[in-house]
């Protein structure tokens, strides 16, 4: 236990600190997606139909088994207290489900930040590593995106993981860094095909350090090609075939339908990936593809103020690193900006995609703040350094007022640098819904003050049917809105409904527009009343209309 006391440590504490509010905390347009695909993924595993372990190009591979295995947990969980197999249709189950899931997920982070730590103590010491972990783990965009059951958080700390054994396999040359490397870049490309930038990536670095080991030369001055070949294709070799056995272990699909799943990940690349296009707001206009300036602007506006003032900064006092430190850096910021560049040539284009890009560059800032501290030792040589607690509070309270004042809604989080969420919106327009704890507070106080009945049905129909819908509060969202709100209205006995479907839509009392926005006034089929905003953090974020 001792020998692995900071080990444990990192495990436990990444998980404690994700489980407030987890399961209770948000839904994405794309969870019901992932939640159904694993129960399609888990019925091919134990059914023995493995053609149906592939259910989307992406592929998600990692995500489908921790979703299935919640599922399995879940299932027995409910069975052992209540004897009975979860009801369907109940709203319990449905956030219950959610934090198995979730919990299940933020175990397999935990145990991958756990193997950068290794890596990164390998590669330095445990301070650094320790530290390093600490900036990633509590890096607001990163938080974010480890807090919903998707891909981008697995896939971030996965291709991170890999790339910081492939620098020690370089700094150490040893196979076992390779294989390391390998089974976590094969854990990647299972969890998202733009993982395969890690193919180019590999191989060129691979290359770069086997050239400059070949220093040998013949009497006659000539390169000697035959012993470069042979010093880099043996370890290309080896990470290669551990990430393809990798693959190929976890995705059932590959032992029944080798080819058709290469056509549907191809298709998924050049179709969907390069040539479909995302409509969204960028700079208040609506567009297709927002063009290269696309993921700088992200990177501004979501990193945190404390990245990138440590980068800036790592770039100020670079000469006053060692030589390792200067080449680690240097390492890093090339696999992070070629990332950007490699995800900037696809038309689709969303904020989340250059998650992978920020974990890697929050290693920096470590080593400004290391020449900082260094530099505080000048002013007191006392045991006690006041200069240095202060450094340190006002760092330790710049962290936790933006992590707590946010919590749970880190999506919400735009860098206050460059005007926070007040601006952000306009520029990056929110792709997931934020602020759902203030629209759930707003109208549990309009529930109450309108004296409306609390609905228990588990279907909208029913009690449209019967006509008890006109006393059930019903909320109009945007559509995409709607998939990520809808239990928490059912929570509080009210119903959300999707403002396009006329059927459900025309018992609204109540219809909510984000305010970059709002169209309300395409609406023609009822009379509607501006009637308030709801804000988040004193910000006006969705327009509430009243229907007349």
């Amino acid at each position: 236990m001792k020998k692995f006391k900071w080990e444990i440590l990192i495990f436990v504490l990444f998980i404690l600190s994700r489980i407030p509010g987890m399961g209770h905390d948000n839904f994405t347009t794309d969870t019901w997606k992932w939640k159904s695909r694993s129960y399609d993924f888990g019925t091919g595993v134990f059914e023995m139909k493995f053609e149906k372990t592939l259910q989307k190009y992406h592929p998600g591979v990692t995500l489908m088994w921790i979703g299935t295995m919640g599922v399995k947990f879940y299932n027995l969980y409910y069975d052992l207290v209540y004897k009975t197999p979860p009801p369907d249709n109940n709203i319990s189950v449905v956030f219950g489900l959610d934090f198995t899931q979730k919990l299940l997920l933020t175990i397999v982070i935990s145990l991958a930040l756990v193997s950068i730590y290794e890596a990164l103590k390998n590669i330095f010491n445990y301070k650094v590593a320790l530290l390093s972990v600490l900036f990633i783990s509590l890096e607001p965009f990163y938080v974010s995106l480890t807090r919903v059951f998707h891909l981008e958080g697995l896939l971030s700390t996965f291709m991170l993981a890999s790339t910081l054994w492939l620098y020690l396999y370089y700094l150490k040359n040893s196979n076992k860094y390779l294989l390391y490397s390998g089974i976590f870049a094969g854990l990647s490309i299972l969890t998202k095909t733009t993982a395969l930038y890690l193919l180019p990536f590999s191989f060129i670095f691979l290359l770069i350090v086997k050239l400059k080991e070949t220093t040998h030369k013949t009497e006659s001055g000539k390169f000697k090609f035959s012993h470069f070949l042979r010093i880099y294709l043996l370890p290309l070799s080896i990470w290669f075939f551990t990430l393809i056995t990798t693959i190929f272990i976890l995705w059932p699909a590959l032992w029944v339908d080798l080819v058709g799943v290469f056509e549907a990940i191809y298709r998924g690349i050049t179709v969907i990936g390069i040539e479909r296009e995302h409509i969204q707001y960028y700079f208040g206009r609506l567009v297709e593809n927002p063009g290269i300036s696309f993921y700088p602007v992200v990177f501004l506006y979501k990193s945190s103020v404390w990245l990138l003032l440590g980068i800036i900064g790592c770039l100020w006092v670079l000469k006053k690193l060692n030589k390792q430190e200067r080449n680690f850096i240097i390492y890093l910021i090339f696999y992070s900006v070629f990332y950007i560049v490699a995800i900037s040539i696809p038309g689709k284009k969303l904020d989340r995609y250059i998650v992978p890009s920020i974990a890697s560059l929050s290693i920096i800032p470590v080593f400004f703040y290391k020449v900082i501290w260094s530099t505080l030792d000048r002013f007191k040589k006392e045991k006690i350094n006041p200069i240095k607690i202060l450094f340190l509070l006002s760092y330790a309270t710049l962290l936790i007022v933006t992590l707590v004042t946010m919590h749970p809604d880190y999506l919400s989080y735009y860098n206050p640098l460059f005007g926070g969420l007040r601006k952000g919106i306009n520029v990056l327009e929110p792709k997931w819904l934020i602020g759902r704890g203030e629209i759930i507070n707003y109208f549990s106080d309009i529930q109450n003050e309108g004296k409306f009945n609390k609905s228990t049905d588990s279907s909208i129909e029913e009690i449209i049917d019967t006509g008890e819908i006109s006393s059930v509060l019903t909320v109009g969202f945007p559509e995409k809105y709607y998939t990520q709100i809808w239990p928490f209205f059912r929570e509080i006995g009210a119903w959300a409904v999707i403002q396009d479907m006329t059927p459900q839509a025309k018992h609204a009392q109540y219809f909510v527009y984000p305010v970059w926005d709002d169209d309300s006034e395409k609406e023609v089929r009822f009379d509607i009343k501006y009637v308030t905003s709801i804000s988040v953090r004193g910000i006006p974020i969705y327009s509430v209309y009243k229907r007349i």
